[in-house]
This record gives C-alpha cells, structure tokens and sequence, in this order.
C-alpha cells in the first residue's frame, strides 16, 4: 500500500474535554493579569486586555444576552473590525452557550446584512458599522422603524457610535436580578461558532465549528503564535478575527499575546513601517502576514534593516507563496513559515519556507492529520500522480449548517474531506498543492492550472505579483490572460514575458503559457487583504473587449 497517496501523522497529545469558555477560565485562573490582547493604532495608542478583565467584561454582556432571552444554541452574529470589543463580543457569546456567527463586513449595504442575520436565524447581533453614515442609518430603520420584519434579532453596538441611537455594549447595565444569571454548563460537542465563507449564489456558505474540535486543533500553535516551531511568545497579526487561521481564541487556547491592528490600517502599502514599528515596540517574537505585505517588507527591506530588529518567525499561507518570498529569510527574521489548510479543515501543514524552496511543497502534517489523493472515479491514486486532495481529521468541520446538497458533495466515503484542492503526492511522501479545481483552465482539450502559470511567472525577474484567468474564447472556450504587476522601474514588454513564459511552460497551444498579458499597476483588493480575483477579471474582460 505504500504506493497509494496516502500519509498521515498521529495525534499524540491528550484530548481536552473542555468547552472554550472552560479553556478561559482556565487561564484566568492561572495568570489572571497576564496581557493576553493589544491593540494598537495607526496614531500610537494602545489598549489591552488581561485574561481577568476578558473574562470579567464577557460574563458581563453574556449574562446581558442571556436575561434577554438568548438561549443555548441560538445563533448570534457578530459583525465588524478587530477590535477589544470584538474579542469580548465574541467570548460573550460563547459564554451564553449560543452558536457565534462570525461575518467579515465589507462595504455591503445594510440590506446585505439584514439578509444575512435571517439567513443564519440569528436571534441577536453585536455590530459596529464603523462610521459608514448610509450603512447606520438603514441598520437604524431596520431595528426601530415599526414597520421593520417582525422577529428581529436583538441588537448590541460593539462600539458606542454618535450616529446612533442603539444600545451600545457600553449602555449593557444589569439589574441585580439579572447580575446573579447563572450562566450555562457547555457541553465541549456543541457548536461554539460558524464561519461564514463566500458562497457562489450569494448565500455564504456556513461551516460549523464544535467547542471540541477548535478546543483541540492541532494546528493551534500555529495559528496560535503566527507560524513557527515555539509554543511561546508574542505574535503580530492583523487578520480578520472572522479567519478561522486568525482567530483570537487560538491566542487562548496556547497563552500567546496577540498584537493587533484593524486589518485595513495593516492593508495600506503606505503604513508597512507604521506595522514595523509596532513589532519592535511590543517586542513581538513572530508575525503572521500574507504575501503582499512580505513584499512590502521586502521593498523596504533597507529601512528595516536599520533598526536592527529581528523576529524569530514570520509565519504566512491563505495565498500562493512564491519562492521570491524568501528574500526575507535571515533578514528581519530567522525563519519563514507558511501553513496550508482551509476554514473547514483547519491546519493542514505546515512547512519553514527557505531560498530553496520547491513550489508547491506544504510541509508536514499536523498531528490527527490525514491526507489522500483522488482521481476522477473516487480511487486513490499511485503516488506521484495529480489528483484531489482529501482531508480526514478529529478537528474538520462539524458540517456546513443547513445545506444537505453541500455536505452530500462535500464529504466523501468515510469521512474524507474534498478540498477542491489538486495536487500529488510524490514517492518519497511529500505533499504537493498545484491549484484548485475550480481553477482550471479547459484551454480546447487541455488542462492549465492557473497556480502552475502563476508561481512560473512570480520568477520572472521584475514581475511583482501574477493573477492569472480564464477568459471566453469562440475557438477554444477559454483562454488563459496573465494579469501582473511589475516592480518599479521595470519595463518588460509583453513580447519578451511570452517569451520567457515558453521557455518555461512552453507554447500556448501544448503548453501552458498564457494566450494574454495584462500589465496591472495595482490589484484591487478585498477588505480583509487578499486580492479580488473577481474584480481583476472583470477589469481585464472590460480591457480585452475594449482591445
């Protein structure tokens, strides 16, 4: 059987049979004035939370939820920026026993949202809607206007807002009835949070969590201290806390601070050294960045250098790492780690990242880790061959809430997990991601895996970041536009990137080299950091019917 893409890695630590909540006590009780959160902020301020503070202002607010009728298992959503108040609207609800429903919000209307809380039958909301005047004045209608839907949820400002006249978590007064709420025993199976993920019609797609499985992750170190091989120390990461990878409760779980901004300071070119700064001044031991950042670091790499502060780890993944990434390694850090892995899976692996990287190599299996490759009929196949990778692991995804047909096409014959993931695994039992299934280009008859393109391209001396897509074609149905940024002061045409393109992926019509080239000076990106892929291709289309 050996032949078979197949390897694992055992779990051998001991299960804890704790919910989250017990987990926070637990560390309360252990070092209750131990600074566990800090947030900063682009001007210089500071603010911090103590596992006994955490826990005494989130008892708080959950006795609040729980005297107004908020039940275990009840969804409660929470909507809004990293923030202190996040974290302990977040642990409130988990202490009420409820399900915490975590959206990222983006620039959506209100509409959106109130879409959304019935889809997921929230039966209450902690909101902040920042300062975004359309957005506050819809929510207000929605909640005070009588003529708003009957069976709204109950809805609590995670930050007091001068915009508005709903009840803040600040304005959460108990009476002295409610102050002796005893608060539920939580079973560690139940469901403790869903993570809303995009879905493809709109409607996201809910993948539920249980106290147990998040409580037990084996890739919680990880996520935990922002990559890296210490169980210890201090971790910058500006994240989403809505990322199941960046949330706060990992942070818990292995008592490491976590340092933070609001991701969109984090996201802004312009402020790298603003995030710099903040790692020295909170002595921060490791960092968790995406891709685009490590290329900030390493545009101002000089600058950095100067200061003469090293971490011991940055710790990266949610995006393709290209090996021109590790120009960071033995600079400003010791070590460079990347993680592999998806909301319903949680960590997968993990690999430290060096100048002589192989693309595609995801490292070691956390502990409880099962991996396996499929072919088109369910088999799995010899090793070395390109397939589905399918994951199996105590810690995967509870299911997704409410969506048989997903769950049905989600998980295969005994429990396995279908990523959507394609990629090998090789003779001597390294684990390979090329792509996605869903990003394959059918060029005619023939299968171009944009990541291959991507990561060839992301090589290429002055090419700074690379989207490829699929765009129509009359002949062949789709074909393959490379969409790049180059480095400043770089001027390579797109003759001489075709060029380099067939030398390494061959032609356009065998091979894989892109049909198109469109030059980028900037990407579009997402409010949590990413790269709208979506908005690159409508960009693109707009330019190539244009052409």
């Amino acid at each position: 059987m050996a032949d078979l893409s197949y390897i694992s890695c055992p779990k051998t630590d001991y299960i804890r049979y704790m919910s989250i909540p017990d987990i926070l006590q637990e560390r309360k009780n252990e070092a209750p004035e131990k600074e566990i959160f800090v947030q900063r902020f682009e001007g210089g301020g500071r603010r911090s939370l103590t596992y006994a503070e955490l826990l005494k202002r989130s008892t708080h607010i959950a006795k609040y939820l729980t005297a107004r009728g908020i039940v275990p298992g009840d969804c409660v959503a929470i909507i809004g920026p990293n923030s202190i108040e996040w974290i302990i609207g977040q642990f409130a609800i988990l202490l009420t026993g409820a399900v915490s429903v975590q959206v990222h919000k983006t620039s959506e209307s209100f509409a959106e949202t109130a879409k959304l809380l019935k889809s997921t039958h929230s039966k209450a909301v902690l909101l902040d809607p920042e300062s975004d005047e359309n957005y506050i004045s819809d929510m207000e209608a929605y909640f005070t206007s009588e003529k708003s839907p009957k069976g709204k949820p109950i809805v609590l400002l995670l930050q007091k807002s001068a915009l508005s006249s709903l009840p803040s978590m600040t304005d959460a007064i108990l009476t002295t009835e409610e102050e002796v709420v005893a608060l539920p025993k939580i079973q560690p199976e139940s469901t403790a949070i869903i993570f809303t993920t995009s879905g493809s019609t709109g409607v996201p797609k809910m993948v539920e969590m249980t106290h147990l499985s998040i409580g037990n992750a084996s890739s919680a170190t990880f996520m935990g201290i922002g990559g890296g091989d210490r169980s210890y120390g201090t971790c910058y990461n500006d994240r989403p806390f809505t990322w199941m990878a960046s949330s706060p409760i990992f942070s818990i779980l292995n008592g490491n601070k976590r340092v933070f901004v609001d991701t969109a300071i984090g996201m802004k070119k312009e402020n790298i050294m603003v995030i710099w700064d903040i790692i020295m001044s909170e002595k921060c031991t490791n960092a968790m960045l995406l891709p685009y950042a490590l290329l900030e670091i390493i545009d101002n790499l000089d600058v950095i250098l100067k200061h003469g502060y090293v971490l011991y780890a940055i710790g990266t993944g949610g995006q393709h790492v290209g090996s021109h990434l590790t120009a960071i390694c033995g600079t400003c850090t010791e070590k460079f780690f990347m993680g592999y892995g998806c909301t319903e899976v949680g960590g997968v692996s993990s690999i430290e990242l060096t100048k002589e990287m192989e693309e595609g190599h995801v490292g070691s299996l956390f502990p409880g880790c099962e991996v396996k490759v499929i072919g088109g009929n369910g088999a799995t196949l010899n090793r070395g061959q390109l397939g589905e990778i399918l994951v199996k692991s105590p810690w995967i995804l509870k299911s997704y809430r409410s969506s048989p047909e997903l769950n049905a096409a989600s998980f295969a014959e005994g429990g396995w997990f279908r990523t959507g993931d394609i990629g090998n695994i090789t003779v001597d039992g390294k684990l390979f991601v090329k792509g996605k299934s869903n990003d394959v280009i059918m060029r005619g008859g023939l299968k171009v895996l944009t990541r291959v393109v991507e990561v060839a391209m992301s090589k290429l001396p002055g090419v700074r970041e690379v989207v490829v897509i699929s765009v129509p074609d009359d002949r062949l149905l789709e074909e393959v536009c490379a969409c790049y940024i180059l480095d400043e002061d770089v001027n390579t045409s797109e003759y001489e990137l075709d060029k380099k393109c067939r030398a390494i992926l061959g032609d356009n019509v065998l091979g894989s080299t892109p049909s198109y080239f469109l030059r980028f000076d900037k990407f579009p990106r997402l409010r949590n950091g990413k790269t709208d892929t979506k908005l690159v291709k409508s960009q693109a289309m707009e330019r190539l019917e244009r052409g």
